[in-house]
């Protein structure tokens, strides 16, 4: 191949990968490919390191933190405090739409790991708060019963509309749990 014809195509490579039309590693290949292994030291200069940034360390630690602390709070917030059921309820929602909120940030930057451990802290969450507004609302072991079919059911739904495994887990376990405690109730 003629090295005009090469250049050309060279060029077209790289503005297919810093525009991202094909994945790194298909731009990867094709680069040594049509370079003859020639492109391989510049890759390894501009390739970005692994380790993760102090910047990208430090918000997944405050969110992580946050959530925690979200999670403290609520229990804090239901033995601790004589708040009324009303305020109790709402401190649990504000809570869980915080933690909802910071999971769907981080699944915008791509932090899929963080993105599933805020999902599962403000499933937790709405879960606690819910169950423990229907045991004070009204002490009815059926009204219960329901509230956790119903969360188990959102959580089985979710679980197969994004393709989480954890989810459709335990979805499908407290549909299980919650049926079989019912029946011996």
């Amino acid at each position: 191949m003629d090295e005009e014809r090469k250049d050309i195509i060279l060029k077209e490579i790289r503005y297919w990968k810093a525009n991202q039309l094909l994945p790194d590693q298909y731009c990867n290949f094709l680069l040594m490919l049509y370079s003859e292994g020639e492109e391989a030291d510049e890759m390894e200069d501009n390739t970005p390191s692994l380790s993760p940034s102090p910047h990208n360390f430090g918000v997944v630690l405050t969110m992580l933190l946050a959530a925690a602390a979200a999670l403290i709070l609520t229990f804090i917030v239901i033995y601790f405090t004589s708040f009324s059921l009303l305020l109790q309820t709402l401190s649990h929602l504000i809570l869980a739409a915080f933690v909802f909120a910071m999971a769907f940030y981080a699944r915008r930057r791509r932090d899929h790991i963080l993105f599933h451990i805020l999902i599962s802290a403000g499933a937790l969450l709405l879960f606690i708060g819910s169950t423990t507004t229907v045991m004070r609302f009204e002490e009815n072991n059926i009204l219960l019963h329901l509230t956790i079919l119903f969360h188990c059911s959102v959580w089985l739904l979710a679980g197969f509309y994004w393709k989480l495994t954890y989810l459709k887990w335990a979805g499908a376990a407290g549909i299980i749990l919650a049926v079989l405690f019912s029946a011996a109730s």
